[in-house]
């Protein structure tokens, strides 16, 4: 392998989809803990206090785990979606995983899997990005929310969290990772989330 772009992404791919397996975490844990405190005052309510705060909580780690993921930064989805644009990267990859996993003959193609990460990564919507480094920065990194002049709602995050997964998805796919991620697990946690938490 001489192409050191190709090299990145193999040796870096397992880490950015550990990442977003527990970014889903995160957010399906707190779509679930929402769904509960959006439900009608009990008198015997002692739950919602600590539920608020592990909701909160995990709405603050899917700020800055997406954040890291998008980022410019040299490790993150932004930087493997600039790598594929250059071909010699695209063709020292191919080769790599030809050597590894053998001919590429399996749907999709190693071909159509780069478009489709493409296709995905075209979908993000970068004002609404801005606005989530924004509270990722004034809100939780630095802890000066009086500065903050910018916010993202919850609907947002899932969107951007859907991306991220989606991304997770597809580069696995391609560099076929042994990591546990699939796409449902945002579901899954906030099931468990809602049925752990759920008051008796």
């Amino acid at each position: 392998m001489s192409a050191p772009g190709a090299e990145f992404i193999l040796a870096h791919a397992h880490r950015l989809i550990t990442v977003a397996t527990r970014c889903a975490w995160s957010f399906g844990s707190a779509d679930g803990l929402n769904d509960l405190l959006l439900t009608p005052d009990d008198p015997h309510g002692d739950w919602r206090q600590p539920v608020s705060v592990l909701h909160r909580d995990a709405l603050m780690m899917v700020a800055l785990r997406v954040s890291m993921l998008l980022d410019r930064d040299d490790l993150s989805f932004q930087a493997v979606h600039r790598l594929l644009k250059d071909p010699e990267v695209v063709a020292t990859l191919f080769q790599a995983l030809e050597d590894w996993h053998g001919p590429d003959v399996l749907e999709p193609s190693r071909t159509e899997l780069i478009e489709e990460f493409r296709q995905i990564y075209g979908e993000i919507d970068w004002k609404v990005h801005g606005r989530l480094v924004h509270l990722r920065n004034l809100g939780i990194a630095h802890l000066t929310p009086e500065e903050m002049t910018k916010s993202i709602s919850f609907a947002e995050r899932r969107t951007l969290v859907g991306i991220v997964g989606r991304l997770a998805a597809t580069l696995q796919h391609l560099c076929q990772t042994q990591t546990a991620f699939r796409t449902d697990m945002l579901d899954e946690y906030r099931d468990i989330a809602r049925k752990t938490m759920m008051p008796g």
